[in-house]
């Protein structure tokens, strides 16, 4: 693991510029962002307007240049303790999805976005030789996926239908979470990359006037580290979740522009109304971030709430991550007016302090009820495992008897298949009950993790004072919270045991 550098307090804005199309090229449109100096991070737009930021990127860096320059420090310092998080912002058809890289084919190539290179990064990191500083280091590594479509929250790994997959969004201790969101246990880049596919292929795209491949939601990728680290000098352990978060917004549209209509112009206000409201909370966070303390309290306040979609992104923006926007932009000229805009939110971006800080370590001898968390985490993933296995080999087991249904047919042995056909659909029905069972216990260990996890956390973070205002709950008090969820749990999983299965009601008649 590198050594703890510095950590940057303010939100850290990259800009980059797409090329210009064929077909605006062969529309006569021309290039009004000017970048003078390819070694400065400074950009002219429409020969009068000047801003500065962090990185420029023109027309002909490389997706690896990007991730080098503005991603990799900041992504390792996930396994250093910190949260992180990267923003694709910018107009619909600016490459933010490109450049994110949530668009990904499994193939490795110099057009690979962020995301996957990241994730190779991490895997490499986690899978390192351990240092010889007379600690060792364990990690586990999750992965989630949610979108948000037309204000509504979405789990993009659940094995539901789209619908069934609907989540809510509601503040905890330790701040805005979404309940039931599937965390997926990942043991190597190739398996995340997987999920990673899997997920961006339900999420809601369409064709419109300015980009045929349009997104029309917003996404949030998430990488979690669960790090054990075990000091041979204490034989203490303890324990650190930190995430990195990449967010692929939906790109800001007019609708006169895209001619929306119906279903697109419904998605068009949304994701408008959702972007304006980001935009509202960039304003005050950067008016709130030089306000000297004589100002009032209504001066800086900051309406997260406004829109499912600052209230997801709260910690990114003005909390305790470190964070990148990459604002992506058009050059073309009929494309100004979106253009400026996003380089003024992104200039106002710049102006945001957040409060970085490594998230405080769990005393695994201190809480045996972190213990439980770590318990009830593995299981989980061991059910989801199951679940599929059992999916595949429902799958395998109607194979022969389709096969045998179209043999049959031709042959007449229709008492044959008879039999056979209810021979499987007894053990068909046997895996779906199996299936379901697991579900249920999955469920109930999801429910109980989501209830404990949060207050051994804040627990923990009782001797970090500088890192939460919550007033902390006495010994007592966090004892009988986690033995109410935990018996809770237990009452739970022994109900669901004791439900007769298929087999048992068989014998009942």
């Amino acid at each position: 693991m590198q050594k703890l550098g510095s950590v940057p307090d303010t939100v850290q804005v990259a800009v980059r510029i797409r090329p210009l199309s064929t077909q605006e090229l062969a529309g006569g449109h021309h290039n009004v962002i000017i970048q003078p100096n390819s070694a400065e991070p400074r950009l002219i737009a429409r020969g009068a307007e000047e801003f500065t930021f962090t990185e420029v990127y023109g027309p002909t860096v490389s997706q690896a240049e990007v991730y080098d320059r503005s991603v990799r420090d900041i992504v390792l310092k996930l396994l250093q303790g910190f949260n992180v998080s990267i923003l694709a912002y910018g107009q619909t058809g600016s490459g933010k999805t490109y450049t994110i890289g949530t668009s990904f084919d499994g193939r490795i190539t110099n057009q690979t976005g962020i995301l996957p290179r990241a994730l190779l990064d991490i895997f490499d990191a986690v899978n390192a030789p351990p240092e010889g500083d007379g600690s060792s280091a364990s990690y586990r590594v999750f992965c989630s996926f949610m979108e948000l479509y037309q204000e509504h929250v979405y789990d993009l790994l659940s094995h539901r239908n789209r619908y069934e997959g609907l989540l809510g969004i509601r503040e905890d201790i330790e701040g805005v979470i979404v309940p039931g969101l599937t965390e997926l246990a990942v043991s190597s880049a190739e398996e995340t990359f997987r999920w990673l596919m899997h997920g961006a292929s339900s999420r809601a795209t369409a064709p419109t006037r300015m980009n045929k491949e349009s997104n029309r939601s917003h996404t949030i990728f998430t990488v979690i580290i669960r790090s054990r680290r075990k000091t041979t000098a204490t034989a203490e352990e303890h324990m650190r979740i930190s995430k990195l978060h990449f967010v692929d917004l939906a790109g800001s549209e007019r609708a006169k522009k895209s001619r929306a209509s119906g279903v697109r112009l419904r998605e068009c206000i949304q994701i408008n109304k959702g972007l304006l409201a980001l935009g509202n909370v960039i304003s005050a966070l950067a008016s709130s971030s030089g306000t000297s303390p004589r100002k009032s309290a209504r001066a800086t306040f900051v309406s997260y709430r406004d829109s499912k979609l600052t209230r997801l992104l709260q910690n990114s923006l003005g909390g305790n991550s470190i964070t990148l926007m990459l604002a992506c932009v058009s050059p073309a000229d009929y494309n100004i007016e979106e253009t400026i805009s996003t380089l003024r939110y992104a200039d106002r971006a710049l102006s945001i302090r957040n409060k970085p800080a490594r998230t405080p370590p769990a005393s695994m001898s201190q809480s045996s009820s972190m213990a439980e968390v770590e318990r009830l985490s593995k299981t989980v993933s061991q059910l989801r495992t199951e679940n599929d296995q059992l999916r595949q080999r429902i799958a395998a087991e109607l194979k022969p008897a389709i096969e045998a249904g179209l043999v049959g047919g031709k042959n007449g042995t229709g008492r044959h298949l008879a039999a056979q056909n209810r021979l499987l659909h007894g053990q068909l029905q046997s895996s779906i009950e199996e299936s379901t069972r697991n579900e249920l216990r999955a469920s109930i260990a999801e429910n109980a993790l989501g209830r404990l996890e949060p207050l051994v956390l804040h627990e923990l973070c009782t001797d970090y004072d500088d890192l939460t205002s919550m007033a902390p709950l006495s010994g007592d008090e966090l004892r009988t919270k986690c033995e109410e969820i935990l018996l809770r749990y237990r009452t739970e999983y022994e109900a669901l045991l004791q439900r007769p299965t298929a087999q048992h009601r068989s014998t009942l008649h």
